[in-house]
């Protein structure tokens, strides 16, 4: 048995029977709402954390401030041209054009790689590209910051992703580190299928996009508390989920859901009535939306210690876990075995992966080669994940139960890997953490990300 019976017992009784951090979430998601770190809500968001945390019953909780350029969406306009011409349902993506007002032709780009580039020979110059979400079969997704570089080194005057989910709801998210040259929009499914129609009967329809955004410089919070450790309390086990969200909806699913296994395993590990042998650490990051700043600044500002800490969790749109993801150790570690079989009777099996992936908070964490152990997971099926980074993204989208298993596999794990008498897995070297990152075939996107 990986976690003794005693401290489990404490354990599953508090996740399962007190599920206080679901109320939270709910004065989160309906109090706050849409949150952008470094705006009024943000602040709003890090009180919250601070107080929930507080209530969790750990006794240390701090703020550690972090500088962030802000995004603040303003108008957009976008229209098909023509007399047969509609208003698109569309979203700026995040660090879109502060000021725009561009008419171009509309081109099917595809996915939006490379190889539909070279297909299109030419076409993307001048034209409003159509991008599709995801990638081809086989091939890695790229994000959307790739997609517009992609764009914009193709000559296109703006780019338009498809949204892939029914229900006019257009997606935003982050396109660009600083601000895009280009406008770059999110549209609806039934919008890009009406697009694609049209094109594909051979009318080459115009769009107009104007749009008026600001740019400014602010301060963000990460906030973070502590279990100290009993034996070993200079080593550090650290679980993290990011508190911000895009302003257009509640943020539950993306991520008040993480949030709230952060909080329910904290509150969990605080009332167990021992402590393991080595510190626990809880972070509730800034601005991950924007671009993952507020746990790139604790890497960059806690650099000495990073050889203390023994393992990272992160939490973001964690749905029902049933395995365990251990980027970059393909080894099968004892204590996550026996964990996965303790932890059968809530959904866990002996699944494993051990593939890199980026565009979370693991990632600053994992490419300075600490540990990473992360949930394998599920969203409900028309759940969360539907209405991802869309105006749907509200709190009843969160499941209860599958919440309270999250946080009570969490609560199990972290506890695990901060007792064991000798560490769960080594620090890697950077020659480890970038055969690990070619071998995922992600050299790419983590040069177009730094």
């Amino acid at each position: 048995m990986a976690v003794p019976q005693d401290v489990s017992d404490r354990l599953l009784a508090e996740c399962l029977g007190r599920a206080h951090a679901y109320q939270s979430l709910q004065r989160l998601c309906d109090g706050v709402g849409g949150r952008t770190s470094g705006s009024q809500t943000g602040a709003l968001a890090e009180d919250w954390a601070h107080d929930a945390l507080v209530a969790a019953g750990l006794g240390r909780v701090w703020f550690e401030p972090v500088e962030v350029a802000v995004w603040q969406r303003g108008t957009l306009l976008a229209d098909v041209c023509g007399s047969h011409g509609w208003r698109l349902d569309a979203l700026s993506h995040g660090f879109a054009a502060d000021e725009c007002d561009v008419t171009a032709p509309v081109v099917d780009a595809g996915f939006g790689v490379p190889e539909d580039y070279a297909r299109l020979n030419g076409l993307a110059r001048g034209a409003a590209v159509l991008c599709r979400e995801g990638a081809p079969q086989g091939k890695r997704a790229p994000h959307r910051t790739e997609k517009l570089a992609w764009a914009v080194a193709n000559g296109a005057a703006a780019m338009m992703l498809a949204g892939s989910t029914p229900g006019c709801l257009p997606r935003t998210g982050v396109c660009h580190r600083t601000g895009s040259p280009i406008p770059s929009i999110g549209l609806t499914k039934e919008d890009s299928d009406r697009l694609q129609r049209a094109l594909s009967g051979g009318i080459r329809p115009a769009v107009r996009i104007r749009m008026d955004n600001r740019t400014f410089a602010g301060t963000a919070r990460n906030v973070l508390a502590d279990i100290a450790g009993s034996e070993l309390p200079d080593e550090i086990v650290l679980a993290g989920a990011h508190l911000d969200s895009w302003d257009v909806a509640q943020g539950a699913t993306d991520n008040g859901l993480g949030c709230a296994i952060v909080l329910q395993a904290a509150r969990s590990l605080a009332a167990c009535g021992r402590a393991p042998r080595r510190t626990l650490r809880f972070a509730l990051w800034a601005a991950e939306e924007t671009g993952l700043h507020g746990s790139r600044n604790y890497v960059a500002t806690h650099g000495d210690e990073l050889d203390r800490v023994a393992a990272v969790m992160n939490f973001d749109m964690t749905g029902d876990p049933y395995g365990y993801w251990t980027p970059g150790h393909p080894e099968s570690h004892d204590v996550l075995r026996r964990l996965a079989a303790q932890l059968a009777p809530l959904g866990m099996t002996d699944e494993a992966s051990h593939q890199a992936g980026l565009h979370s908070d693991h990632q600053p964490f994992m490419l300075a080669g600490v540990p990473i152990v992360g949930l394998m997971a599920r969203l409900p099926e028309g759940g969360g994940g539907h209405y991802y980074h869309s105006a749907g993204d509200t709190f009843e989208k969160v499941s209860l139960p599958a919440l309270c298993r999250a946080a009570a596999v969490a609560a199990h794990t972290l506890w695990a890997l901060a007792d064991t008498p000798d560490r769960t897995f080594a620090r890697m070297t950077k020659e480890e953490v970038d055969a690990m990152v070619a071998e995922a075939g992600l050299t790419e996107a983590i040069a177009a990300d730094c």
